[in-house]
């Protein structure tokens, strides 16, 4: 089970930042997202575009945010849980929560943070007979 100070639900721009001002407090942090790597939608869907609302950046890409705020908070050693959704949040009788995602991993925190912008991302599947069998694998050339 890991084990944290904070858990952060979403590792996009508003999940990363929270690691900045939480590591300033010494508060360690892990942080999950369904996506296989940090940055949300700026990763994702339009790491080229700039983007016009960032404090002290009169513009920005979005791929340089995401750059820029892992950079910033490298010093605080923050945990990933990655390609993983969280599914389930329980409070314990202590007042603390336990999240367990949807491929089992299982969180322990006093404190769960949620940053989740619009929501996860999700493939939309194909309805192919048997198609579990070709997930997280690679195919043969």
């Amino acid at each position: 089970m890991i084990q944290t100070d904070i858990l952060i639900i979403g590792a996009g721009p508003t999940g990363l930042f929270t690691v900045f001002e939480a590591g300033l407090l010494k508060l360690r942090c892990h942080l999950i997202d369904a996506l296989p790597q940090p940055g949300g939608q700026c990763s994702e869907i339009y790491p080229k575009k700039p983007i016009y609302d960032i404090p002290a950046y009169p513009e920005i890409l979005a791929g340089d945010l995401t750059k820029n705020l892992l950079e910033q908070i490298k010093q605080f050693e923050p945990g990933f849980t990655l390609g993983e959704r969280a599914d389930t949040i329980e409070k314990l009788s202590d007042g603390t929560f336990i999240v367990t995602t949807n491929k089992g991993t299982k969180h322990h925190a006093p404190v769960v943070a949620i940053a989740g912008g619009l929501g996860s991302f999700e493939p939309r599947k194909p309805k192919l007979e048997d198609l579990t069998r070709f997930e997280d694998n690679a195919l043969p050339i």
